[in-house]
């Protein structure tokens, strides 16, 4: 038996409750991995809140949470080559067609995998799926095509943020920022790796709007090259139109709500691009100006096979820590133990308050 916890779908924090579990057996072409630490995504949140009532109710129940992972391999499966126990993996975390055993469908023999036709059949993969389990558990399952061994000179508080690193990087594949005076929306966790991807990934100027002083602070030491923040009494949508005099080409909405959105929108010179990173449900938007502008908006979806570069979102963030060429240590706020899972939900909630960016599980 392990220790987890477990969501039944219910309000939170009534949904909640922390309890014992089988331990996972992996099958053929799985790997049983023990959970290090796992961050409390956005996407969590939105769901236990239903401000993305389809997801909410997409879900599987019970489930456990947790896809922002850092472990090591427990025990091997029938079938898996290239890994061996204790080896430190994080784990790309959506599911299809590999997991199911079926054959690939027509998404996934094209390396878009994270719009497998059989995604639902799946649940969605790690931390949202009754196949896999999740890291909010001290242990979960991975299918060998979704495993990626950490680099030794990457820390475990690093490599949990290769997640949202990864998404950064497919946004930025769907994007192509290089040469781009580049705006991004929200200086959380997501907005913060759009800022660190799209400077790697060559974009000529990033401006980037952010609610509290505390984000503008760590937007600056990644990367940032003008940050406006709410908190200073600034008008972001204003300073920046002024600072470019017509509009970023190119806007990355790193948080999914209609005043972000209307943000990028008024911020998007005419003829740009929005690339719609952050998730929500209904949204009330004047489209006006996205008419007149003739703008194009990019839905994203996790992280893939990038065609430009014929490696994966994970390869291609997974390199840039190595290299050193991104700095993920300000990120993780503060790490709580399992029991303490009321507290960490509170951290993360309340970003004001505690002034977190990211908050994790750790399983000592």
């Amino acid at each position: 038996m392990l220790k987890a916890l477990v969501w039944d779908g219910g309000h939170f924090p009534e949904g909640f409750q922390l309890k014992d579990v089988e331990k996972p057996v992996p099958k053929k072409g799985w790997v049983s991995i023990k959970t290090i630490l796992c961050g409390i995504c956005g996407s969590d949140i939105g769901i236990i809140k239903r401000k993305m009532p389809i997801l909410t109710d997409f879900i599987a129940k019970p489930t456990i949470f947790g896809h922002e992972v850092v472990g090591t391999i427990e025990e091997v499966g029938d079938g898996v080559e290239g890994f061996k126990v204790g080896d430190r993996v994080t784990v790309d975390a959506l599911g299809g067609c590999a997991e199911l055993g079926v054959e690939p469908c027509k998404m996934c023999q094209l390396g878009r995998y994270n719009l497998c036709y059989n995604l639902a059949k799946t649940g969605s993969g790690l931390g949202y799926s009754q196949l896999n389990g999740g890291g909010f558990a001290e242990y979960f399952l991975a299918h060998k095509s979704k495993v990626y061994k950490v680099p030794d000179n990457i820390t475990d508080e690093e490599a949990t943020l290769t997640e949202p690193l990864a998404v950064a990087v497919h946004s930025c594949y769907i994007g192509n920022p290089s040469g781009k005076r580049v705006g991004v929306i929200g200086a959380g966790t997501i907005g913060l790796q759009l800022i660190q991807a799209n400077r790697v990934m060559g974009a000529e100027k990033i401006y980037v709007s952010s609610e509290f002083e505390y984000q503008a602070k760590i937007a600056e030491e990644l990367g940032a090259d003008k940050v406006y923040c709410l908190e200073r009494g600034q008008i972001p949508v204003l300073e920046i139109g002024i600072e470019t005099g017509v509009g970023v080409d190119q806007c990355y909405e790193g948080v999914g709500s209609e005043q972000t959105l209307r943000d990028a929108i008024a911020v998007t010179r005419q003829g740009g691009d929005i690339i719609f990173v952050g998730m929500t449900g209904e949204a009330k938007i004047d489209l006006t100006m996205f008419s007149m502008k003739e703008l194009k908006i990019y839905g994203v979806y996790s992280y893939a096979l990038e065609p430009q570069s014929a490696r994966t979102s994970f390869d291609v963030a997974l390199e840039m820590m190595k290299e050193g060429k991104v700095n993920n240590k300000p990120l993780l706020t503060k790490t709580y133990k399992l029991e303490e899972w009321k507290k960490a939900f509170e951290a993360q909630m309340d970003k004001k308050k505690y002034k977190s960016t990211k908050i994790a599980f750790r399983h000592d």
